[in-house]
């Protein structure tokens, strides 16, 4: 009972030769299908026929096709329906999604090559008491931390380690492997190997402890020099659920945890080590959350007008910049990916490819946690399977916030650690399909397929404006008419008629279409002034069509800028009216009024600071501004809260204008005392008060080597009070860097 499950004989030897020959097929179609692109699509064609032999040849023999598991179906269905949809309704099927689906393809048959693997007799080594899958999975962990190790991007978020991935300049990878990736593959392999590890060690296999020590060691070291802190965490979420599970910690100790870690991330939570982590080197909170919620907000959107067949398999990396712009295309980022697997996945393959995908991950979760509850406790079986219960938790959880897509190289894992869940499953702990739950799925999937049927006409005219704007030598012309049709069905239609033309150089045709749309809806306001910034005409129509929408505005205050600063400050008041808490209108506000009204000027530059600041230039700003005008520390002062604690407020490290924090904190407890003592000089103060501010905060200035604060946290309690949460969280370094999205 204390060996793994996949070290048991259960299989004719029938079972095997089939298992060889998935073997043989896997590896001789793997270069064809794995890097498709050094290759002619005719090779790889011909290799992803191939792919189907073992089970022609299954049928031959009159064998099942796979041995029965809960996940087979989502799985084929995925494979044989969304996977061919996606690669027939995609705008370039051959130059991008072609090498995802082979990708994917193989993949998906190495699931099947796993589950329908036999299980091996018990010996005495390594590589058979934890099976051959087991084993290769192993190795598979060696390699992905050697090629991290060796090829990765080198990165500087929370140290420096300029000697990582050396490798990728002497092979030409450009920048390397990007980091998050490796990261979030990482966390399939940490907590297997941890919990292998501690399971060799608590059962007395010493030989076998030894073996896998060095290898948990380098897989952790990789991750950490990832600097990914999202795998980081989960990982630890990951590894430290595998302990909890494997019935070796009684519950005294694990009340005991419970309580260290507690008071381990209180520590946390009032050192510098929460803005070291968290930020990370980054200048304020939107530097750090503000460029992943921009994404998501883009792939919201996307998903809104591809929810049918999805945007195509492996295009909104490439094509958001030109379809949901946040800045000019030109300077925008080319993405990789989502930055979350869900959202990621239905943009590939659409709402209902997703729903299926969740399905297939939630039956191998629930599979992996009946494994791991049926054995014996501090058995290397419980270790095995809760290993990887722990790896596809803290998988799921690393996904929420990065992505390893489906069908690209660093996805293979995933479907690998599928396949040793359920092929140690079948026979023992089946969740079967009854006819009952085989109509909820697929009523359910019918129905989320029929709902996204309802914006057939958008995701169709995505489609045509995608390839028009991948294959520029497209007819514009003709497929705008075509749009067109489609718009009078759906006029959200007319973005990506208007974007048709905008890709052909026709701004009058591109006005016609827009202006049709603004009368329709106002998600895409904020792109269109990324892409006609200059058509003050256009803008003038999207406040006159949207006047309680702040886009309209904030797109005709720059346009106008030049000539009629005036009206530009206008313009931007009324669009913060709308919308207080947009940081960066706010930062571009104060650049106006700095050399026309310092006070209000200084106000806005506060109010960026508040609301998630980019880059920090408000806090900057505000606290270059400060260094001329003593008041701002008074304006400080009549800004706080008397229940903000003084602790929050002020950290003891640093000075400020030559004042040690400590002198702060004395001055502001005295405020307090005498404003508890003599309520009415706060409310006389608050009448005095001219602006209302929308969130706390104070930023304060040092010597020419000293920086300001750089953040705040509380909204407003009332409109003519200002809630301070901290006047100074924390400082950095003057530098007028540059804005972040």
């Amino acid at each position: 009972m204390d060996n793994p499950i996949v070290s048991q004989q259960e299989a004719p030897s029938s079972a095997m030769s089939f298992a060889r020959l998935d073997v043989v097929i896997l590896a001789l179609t793997a270069p064809l299908l794995l890097v498709p692109t050094r290759f002619h699509p005719a090779l790889s064609g011909i290799a992803l026929s191939i792919l189907l032999l073992p089970y022609i040849a299954r049928l031959v023999f009159g064998k099942p096709l796979s041995l029965p598991t809960a996940a087979n179906l989502p799985v084929a269905l995925l494979a044989l329906v969304f996977l061919p949809l996606a690669f027939l309704m995609s705008p370039a099927p051959w130059t991008i999604t072609w090498a995802r689906l082979t990708t994917l393809a193989w993949s998906i048959a190495l699931f099947f090559a796993i589950v329908n693997w036999p299980v091996m007799e018990r010996r005495n080594n390594l590589r058979t008491r934890l099976g051959g899958p087991t084993t290769l999975f192993l190795a598979l962990g060696l390699f992905v931390s050697l090629a991290g190790l060796l090829g990765m991007r080198s990165v500087e978020k929370l140290f420096s380690v300029p000697a990582v991935g050396f490798l990728a300049d002497y092979l030409g990878w450009g920048s390397g492997l990007p980091t998050n990736e490796i990261a979030g593959v990482l966390t399939l392999f940490v907590p297997f190997v941890a919990a292998l590890t501690w399971g060799c060690l608590i059962t007395g296999r010493r030989r076998n402890f030894f073996l896998l020590l060095p290898l948990t060691a380098l897989l952790t070291v990789t991750l950490v020099l990832t600097q990914s802190r999202t795998g980081l965490t989960a990982t630890a979420l990951g590894a430290a659920l595998a302990i909890v599970l494997t019935g070796s910690i009684n519950r005294k100790w694990l009340a005991v945890a419970l309580v260290a870690i507690g008071m381990g991330l209180i520590v946390i939570r009032l050192s510098p080590i929460m803005d070291w982590f968290v930020f990370a080197g980054a200048n304020s909170w939107n530097s750090v959350i503000g460029p992943r919620w921009g994404i998501w907000e883009q792939a919201v959107d996307a998903i809104g007008d591809h929810p049918l067949w999805g945007m195509g398999l492996g295009l909104f990396g490439s094509l958001v910049r030109f379809v949901y712009p946040l800045v000019d295309p030109a300077a925008g980022p080319v993405l990789e990916d989502a930055h979350n697997l869900y959202l990621q996945t239905a943009l590939d393959f659409g709402l209902a490819g997703t729903l299926v995908f969740l399905v297939a991950a939630a039956i191998v979760i629930v599979s992996a946690v009946r494994l791991a509850r049926v054995r014996p406790p501090q058995s290397l079986s419980r270790l095995w399977a809760v290993g990887l219960l722990g790896g596809l938790l803290a998988h799921a959880l690393y996904s929420l916030t990065d992505a390893v897509a489906l069908g690209t190289l660093a996805g293979v894992p995933l479907w690998y650690a599928f396949g040793l869940v359920m092929g140690a499953s079948r026979g023992r702990l089946v969740i079967s399909w009854t006819d009952r739950t085989r109509l909820l799925f697929g009523g359910a999937v019918a129905l989320v397929a029929l709902g996204s049927a309802l914006m057939l006409p958008v995701n169709r005219a995505g489609q045509l404006a995608a390839i028009v704007l991948v294959e520029p030598t497209t007819d514009a012309g003709a497929v705008a008419a075509e749009i067109d049709g489609l718009a009078a069905k759906n006029c959200r239609a007319r973005w990506f008629e208007g974007l048709v033309y905008h890709a052909a150089g026709d701004a009058a045709g591109r006005s016609r279409a827009w202006d049709g749309l603004l009368d329709c809806s106002d998600r895409y306001t904020a792109y269109m002034a990324s892409l006609a910034p200059g058509d003050v005409d256009l803008a003038r129509r999207a406040i006159a069509a949207q006047p309680q929408s702040a886009a309209g505005y904030f797109w005709l205050a720059p346009a106008v800028a030049a000539g009629d600063p005036e009206a530009a400050i206008g313009y931007y008041r009324r669009g913060l009216e709308i919308a207080p808490h947009d940081g960066r209108h706010w930062l571009a506000l104060a650049d106006l009024l700095a050399q026309r009204d310092e006070a209000a000027a200084l106000d806005a530059y506060l109010q960026a600071c508040l609301n998630g600041d980019p880059g920090a230039n408000g806090c900057l700003r505000a606290g270059a501004a400060a260094r001329h005008r003593p008041a701002l520390g008074r304006s400080a002062r009549r800004a706080h809260s008397p229940t903000t604690p003084i602790g929050v407020i002020i950290r003891p490290y640093g000075d400020i204008n030559g004042i040690r924090r400590r002198a702060i904190v004395r001055r502001l407890r005295r405020v307090r005392r005498r404003e508890r003592q003599h309520p009415a000089r706060r409310q006389d103060r608050s009448c005095r008060s001219q602006r209302g501010r929308q969130d706390d905060v104070a930023a304060h200035s040092g010597g020419e080597d000293r920086a300001v604060e750089r953040s705040g946290s509380r909204r407003p309690r009332h409109a003519h009070r200002l809630p301070l949460a901290g006047i100074i969280r924390r400082l950095h370094r003057p530098g007028d860097r540059a804005d972040r999205l």
